[in-house]
């Protein structure tokens, strides 16, 4: 549990989901059936947020680099008129 309140107070959110993720796994055997319900369906729904999570960075990976490389372009091309300019 210590480890899951240091992720969270870290502040990185993938972190904390997957300490969340650990400690509803490790409960998991140890439930009762009716507690086991519950922390499957959470820890289902933990899964498919860190899915979509290291998806949703996957993109910005790519948009971030489209976007380097447009700046870069756009700034050769300026850096190019200004010093035909001066």
């Amino acid at each position: 549990m210590a480890d899951l309140l240091e992720a969270v107070a870290g502040g990185d959110r993938a972190a904390a989901l997957e300490a969340l993720r650990d400690e509803l796994a490790r409960r998991l055997p140890e439930a009762t059936d009716r507690e086991a319900a519950s922390l499957a369906t959470q820890l289902r729904l933990v899964l498919a947020e860190l899915d979509a999570l290291s998806a949703g960075e996957e993109a910005d990976i790519v948009d971030d680099l489209a976007a380097r490389r447009a700046a870069r372009r756009s700034g050769t091309q300026d850096q190019g008129g200004a010093a035909g300019a001066e």
